[in-house]
C-alpha cells in the first residue's frame, strides 16, 4: 500500500516537472541582424525558431537597442508589396519556422544607435506559452555592402562609359522595406 503511495507520488512529481520541458521546447538558430550605420531609423532581424514542444505561438518582442520590434509580413495593397504588422505567429511542434525576407520577420524600429558588423543586440522574444525568452543577436555586416545604397541606383547591365540609368531605382528603394 505504501509502495503503490509513493509510485503514485512519483508520477504525479515527474509529471508536474514535465510541465516546464515543454513549454521550455524553444530553439532559436540562425538568427542575425544586418548592420546599418548613420541615419537608420530600422532594421530587419532574421531568425529560425524551432518548437519542439507543444504548440505555441510568438507574440511580441523588445529590445534595448530599438523602440520598438514588430512582426511584420509582405502583403500586396494595390498592386504594391507593404510591410503589414502581424499580432502573433504560430509555432507547430517540430516545425522550424524561417524569420527572413519573403516570409514572416521581425522589424527594430526606432533604432537608438548605429548597428556595426559584429556587435550584440539583446532581443526578447515573447511567446504565449513559454514566456519571455532572451536572445543575444550578432550583427552582421550588410549583404548589400556599406552603409549606403548607391551603387544599387545604377543598372548592373549598363556597359561602362554609358550614362547611368537610374529610372524606377529610386521607386523601388523607397518602396521595399529591407531598403529603407
Amino acid at each position: 500500500m505504501i509502495k503503490n503511495k509513493l509510485v503514485s507520488l512519483a508520477v504525479v512529481a515527474c509529471t508536474l516537472g514535465a510541465g516546464p520541458v515543454l513549454a521550455s521546447g524553444i530553439h532559436v538558430r540562425d538568427a542575425w541582424i544586418p548592420a546599418y550605420g548613420e541615419g537608420a531609423r530600422s532594421a530587419p532581424l532574421f531568425l529560425t525558431v524551432t518548437n519542439t514542444g507543444t504548440p505555441d505561438r510568438l507574440i511580441g518582442a523588445r529590445s534595448d537597442a530599438a523602440e520598438r520590434v514588430s512582426i511584420n509580413t509582405l502583403q500586396a495593397h494595390d498592386g504594391e508589396l507593404r510591410a503589414t504588422a502581424l499580432q502573433a505567429v504560430a509555432l507547430p511542434s517540430g516545425v522550424p519556422v524561417i524569420f527572413e525576407s519573403g516570409n514572416a520577420w521581425l522589424q527594430l524600429e526606432g533604432l537608438k544607435a548605429p548597428l556595426r558588423p559584429r556587435a550584440t543586440v539583446t532581443v526578447k522574444l515573447v511567446f504565449e506559452r513559454a514566456g519571455e525568452r532572451e536572445y543575444r543577436i550578432r550583427v552582421r555586416p550588410n549583404p548589400l555592402g556599406g552603409d549606403t545604397l548607391e551603387n544599387m541606383r545604377t543598372d548592373p547591365l549598363q556597359q561602362p562609359g554609358q550614362t547611368q540609368r537610374t529610372e524606377g531605382l529610386d521607386d523601388a528603394l523607397r518602396s521595399d522595406p529591407f531598403l529603407r
